[in-house]
């Protein structure tokens, strides 16, 4: 398989049009790349930032010369990069973990980056991860900055959902990335070197989240502890109350500890279960998700009705919402297990 576009799997569209505003001279002060976890908007952003500062200068980076390898490596003067990566390495191990929003420190320096002129390229480009997670008082600052930015810099915000204070959004050129296609996951897991069953199933998985895969591709134990959660989640509508109860309590236990992150994935992958069941119940045998495990899911669409599944997976989703919104999690969790259908 040759090289994608700015080597990149996908998203072609979105390639073509920034490619476009720079061979054109028509570069916005900022561009905000939106899209599910794990999409490609990270690497999207690292080679537009390459692509404004290659010695080249064809609207595409090239990969190859000095400004191009500098950026990949994270070592380039113009090209700054903050998040909640970068805030968590600067802080202690036990305030680290705590964090859940960007703050104005973080933002202020990156401020201050912004005030020096480019050193070497042309332009100085700056990457912000993870805006959707700006506090109210960072938000605020980054809104002054976008309102008068200076003509050398571009920025770059990347968000996993375009949900930020509309004035921020107004200001910035909005690329929303969408899931590729399934066969196009699978072609890019094949080309990293995955056998055709292994890029079907990563890639069906994956819900068209091609760096997702790919970063999964190179975990086998990610892959086996997949595989067993999945397990666990079909056991409990088997298991008696008192099991899904203790589940329950360890995931409760998880998210308190600080593990939010693992908590909500349970769910995600439970809500991919119940939806592959109403799938399975309306005939649509190709919008499976967990298709290593079509014959439980056939089995379990017989006994359950398509109504309660749909119900269990409203509650699923409803769980995950109120979780973000400080709900209490033992509470939670306890009430989707006393609402799970259940084997006869």
């Amino acid at each position: 398989m040759p090289l994608p576009m700015w080597n990149i799997y996908g998203h072609e569209w979105a390639i073509e049009q920034l490619r476009s505003n720079i061979r054109a001279n028509r570069v916005a002060h900022a561009y905000l790349f939106a899209g599910p976890p794990g999409i490609g908007k990270s690497l999207l952003a690292l080679r537009m930032a390459q692509a404004l500062t290659c010695e080249q200068q064809t609207g595409d980076p090239c990969l190859q010369c000095r400004s191009c390898r500098r950026i990949e490596r994270g070592n380039h003067p113009d090209v700054r990069v903050a998040g909640m990566a970068t805030q968590a390495a600067a802080a202690k191990a036990d305030e680290a973990a705590r964090q859940k929003e960007l703050k104005i420190a973080t933002i202020r320096e990156w401020q201050r980056d912004l005030a020096l002129r480019p050193y070497e390229a042309a332009r100085r480009v700056l990457i912000l991860h993870d805006a959707e997670r700006l506090s109210e008082e960072a938000a605020n600052a980054m809104l002054k900055t976008l309102e008068e930015p200076p003509d050398y810099a571009t920025l770059l915000l990347v968000a996993h959902s375009s949900e930020l204070l509309p004035t921020i959004v107004s200001r910035c050129r909005v690329l929303r990335l969408r899931p590729l296609p399934r066969e196009q996951v699978v072609a890019a897991l094949q080309a990293h070197g995955a056998s055709p069953a292994l890029a079907a199933e990563l890639a069906a998985w994956s819900g068209g989240r091609v760096g997702w895969a790919i970063n999964l591709l190179a975990d086998p134990a990610a892959q086996a502890a997949r595989r067993e959660q999945i397990a666990e989640l079909i056991a409990l509508s088997t298991q008696d109350l008192n099991a899904g109860l203790r589940w329950a309590e360890q995931r409760a236990k998880e998210y308190r500890a600080g593990e939010q992150e693992t908590a909500l994935a349970w769910l995600e992958v439970w809500q991919s279960w119940w939806r592959d069941v109403v799938y399975v119940a309306a005939g649509c045998n190709e919008a499976v998700t967990n298709v290593d495990r079509r014959a439980e899911l056939a089995a379990t669409a017989q006994r359950v009705t398509p109504a309660a599944a749909f119900a269990f997976l409203q509650q699923l989703i409803a769980a995950g919402q109120q979780l973000r919104e400080n709900v209490n999690p033992q509470l939670a969790f306890e009430h989707l297990v006393l609402h799970l259908p259940r084997a006869a």
